[in-house]
């Protein structure tokens, strides 16, 4: 925890060498790579900002979609802060970009491993053809974007370089293709019902190591009431392919998820807003016979726009 504090103050703008340590990694992806990003297209001339705290419990010890009972005494925590910008460069293209710092913690038996720092950032490039607005019910939005390896992937511990889902970054470049539809319901457009998915292409790092490529779509509806409270809730699924050590597929990672996120948000003003909001595994099918994965997690944005 404080390391990621002192890590918070540091954090500004955008979102493995020797060999590791032998630990299991997982491939729960605690970290967003996206966040509040997937739906902000500012319009012309305005400023979004956000930032967002997530913590994860990645203690839950699956076999294929059947919890099993962990013997290990086993707990594994990450908590992620996301800070993101986005610019409206004309009525129908934005600009994102996003930075992360994060830590990571395992503890077995007493005996604890932690990865802190910057990690990877994201930038993308948005074209908007139609907006929600008196004209229109509809939003529509692409997406492409980069992610990049800011942070450290070579954290060590007692000498031993950490096993990669410890470390804050990881370590490459990658891809990201995306798309958004929202569609409003009412004329106040105060109800509105979106899809969303995306498309991570994971480069591999300096080790020879590349996570799985990742698929997720979203499903969900929102409303606003007519006071400064709004609710929303969504399906998540993910799907990410093993990960490879040298082009070769490793045991006990990759899968498929299904989540639900309800979540709750405040107005203080037209332009500032909080949002809170908790992922909660629905289903889980995931590879081989062993993984630790998502148990629950929380999270919390301040959102502001701005700008003409």
């Amino acid at each position: 925890m404080n390391s990621l504090k002192i890590s918070f103050v540091v954090a500004v703008a955008l979102m493995a060498i020797s060999r590791p340590v032998s630990a299991q990694t997982c491939s729960c992806a605690s970290v967003p790579i996206l966040g509040t990003m997937q739906s902000a297209s500012p319009k012309n001339k305005q400023w979004f900002v956000a930032s967002t705290y997530t913590f994860s419990d990645i203690s839950e010890l699956v076999s294929g979609s059947s919890t099993v009972p962990d013997q290990t005494g086993r707990d594994r925590t990450s908590q992620a802060l996301i800070f993101e910008v986005s610019r409206g460069l004309t009525a129908k293209w934005s600009f994102s970009a996003m930075l992360s710092v994060v830590e990571h913690e395992r503890d077995v038996g007493g005996s604890i491993d932690r990865g802190s720092g910057l990690g990877d950032g994201v930038v993308m490039l948005k074209y908007s053809p139609t907006t929600i607005s008196v004209y229109s019910k509809n939003t529509l939005s692409f997406g492409l974007g980069g992610r990049l390896p800011i942070g450290a992937d070579d954290v060590k511990n007692g000498g031993l370089t950490l096993s990669e889902d410890l470390h804050p970054s990881t370590g490459a470049y990658g891809g990201i293709v995306w798309a958004y539809y929202a569609r409003a319901l009412n004329e106040s457009a105060g109800a509105q019902v979106y899809f969303s998915t995306s498309y991570t292409y994971n480069g591999e790092n300096d080790r020879d190591y590349q996570f799985g490529h990742s698929t997720t779509a979203a499903i969900g509806g929102s409303y606003q009431t007519q006071t400064p409270w709004g609710f929303s809730l969504e399906l998540f699924y993910r799907n990410a392919q093993r990960d490879k050590r040298n082009s070769v597929d490793i045991p006990n990672t990759g899968g498929q998820w299904l989540d639900v996120i309800p979540a709750v948000q405040y107005h203080a003003t037209e332009a500032l807003a909080l949002k809170a909001s908790v992922k909660i595994p629905v289903t889980r099918d995931l590879n081989d016979s062993l993984q630790f994965t998502t148990k629950y997690a929380v999270s919390l944005s301040l959102m502001y726009l701005f700008g003409s």
